[in-house]
């Protein structure tokens, strides 16, 4: 990941703050993409939290132990309320539960092998598996919690039917507890973000000076980097990697550098016993020697010299090592022939 950061005055509360692509959609629950994460990440808050070391931490519920191996329960934090000042509750947790395992949801990853939650009290809730999940805590960092009452008053109970286009209350509109709060939204313009005042966790010394996001799209890389050097903009988090050594010489910007947790990988149909789109009668693939064939003809020291400029790190592993379960004695490539 490469982030360049323009000149920034001492006492700076607004970030303006631009990349490549929109948020497609502001339902916390619709698509799992990218884009909308950044900005639903902080509207919406889940059950618990990362550090600035990656742990997981308490954050809309304070702790959790398991009562039984199919059982968790979430005690939640008191006090806490939604951007519209209404309170935080048991009900909002075991409603967006339901929300995010719908079937118009993309986000049921986050609650892999919970089959339902239950209300215990106003402040506690369980979450009852379907099967045992040992990582389940992970999961649940990427899991938004809605106001139960905010979406039934504006008729979106269900998440948004993004496969067919459809627009929503949510889709354009937030009401999370997080710290930011979403003022204005103009798809492919601009969207501002604006410090929430009532947040619970305000006080943190890690929550920084900024009281205001403003979200610029510009897909031309040009474009980004002209208004970053312009001054225009403070913060680009894509930019092209042909350009970030010209940029780091520059006085005015500043290049940070660290390891993302994803990796780009070709996927084989293996499954189907003829291809969908090749040769009729028969799938090549399926052939473990066809598929270390591919492999070995890759120059994937080309790719990273000349394509990403050094900046990518060859693996032969699905698993970034940031990710947990990673084996470095399986991170084995293919020698190129």
């Amino acid at each position: 990941m490469l982030l360049l950061l323009g000149p920034a005055p001492a006492a700076a509360v607004t970030l303006r703050f631009a990349a490549q692509n929109d948020a497609t959609t502001l339902d916390p629950h619709a698509a799992n993409l990218l884009p909308n994460a950044r900005i639903t990440q902080n509207v919406y808050e889940g059950l618990v939290a990362r550090d600035k070391d990656f742990r997981i931490v308490p954050s809309l519920a304070v702790s959790w132990f398991q009562p039984s191996a199919k059982t968790w329960r979430f005690k939640l934090r008191a006090g806490v309320k939604f951007h519209d000042g209404t309170p935080f509750t048991a009900e909002d947790v075991v409603f967006s539960v339901e929300r995010t395992l719908h079937p118009l949801s993309q986000l049921k990853f986050t609650l892999q092998g919970v089959e339902s939650a239950r209300k215990v009290d106003e402040l506690t809730v369980d979450l009852l598996m379907r099967e045992p999940n040992p990582v389940l805590l992970n999961h649940l960092y990427f899991m938004r919690i809605m106001s139960k009452a905010w979406s039934q008053r504006h008729g979106v109970t269900a998440p948004q039917n993004y496969k067919d286009n459809e627009d929503s209350w949510a889709s354009r509109n937030t009401n999370g507890t997080g710290p930011f709060m979403v003022v204005q939204r103009q798809p492919d313009v601009r969207t501002v973000l604006r410090e929430n005042p009532d947040w619970w966790n305000r006080g943190d010394a890690e929550r920084g000076n900024v009281t205001e996001v403003v979200w610029l799209p510009m897909q031309s890389n040009a474009t980004r980097m002209a208004a970053l050097l312009s001054g225009e903009v403070d913060f680009v988090v894509d930019p092209p990697v042909q350009d970030v050594g010209r940029l780091a010489a520059n006085p005015r910007t500043r290049v940070v550098e660290a390891a993302e947790a994803r990796v780009h990988y070709l996927g084989f149909d293996v499954a189907r016993s003829e291809l969908l789109y090749g040769s009729k009668g028969n799938n090549p693939f399926k052939d473990v020697r066809v598929r270390r064939a591919i492999a070995a003809a890759i120059d994937i020291n080309a790719i990273r010299d000349k394509v990403f400029r050094g900046y990518t790190v060859p693996t032969g592993s699905i698993i970034a090592p940031p990710v947990q379960g990673y084996a470095k004695d399986l991170d084995v490539r293919e020698p190129l022939d």
